[in-house]
């Protein structure tokens, strides 16, 4: 039996920039809870946020092209 991946086994780039828009957003949430009026963490925080935002435009837009 082989550990390797099949060849019909793919992951949709809607799923791919989901999953990135759905942790960029913990990791964002995460941050600003432990962030305690530290500068740095959040703005680290707001840029996850935005980072999340776009990974969700691009989920939507992949999923909508159908790709």
């Amino acid at each position: 039996m082989s550990i390797e991946p099949e060849d019909s086994v793919s992951t949709s780039p809607a799923v791919r920039w989901g999953l990135g828009a759905v942790l960029f957003a913990l990791l964002a949430v995460s941050m600003v809870f432990t962030a305690a009026g530290n500068g740095l963490m959040i703005a680290g925080a707001v840029l996850c946020g935005a980072a999340a935002c776009f990974a969700g435009y691009r989920a939507v837009r992949a999923a909508r092209s159908g790709s």
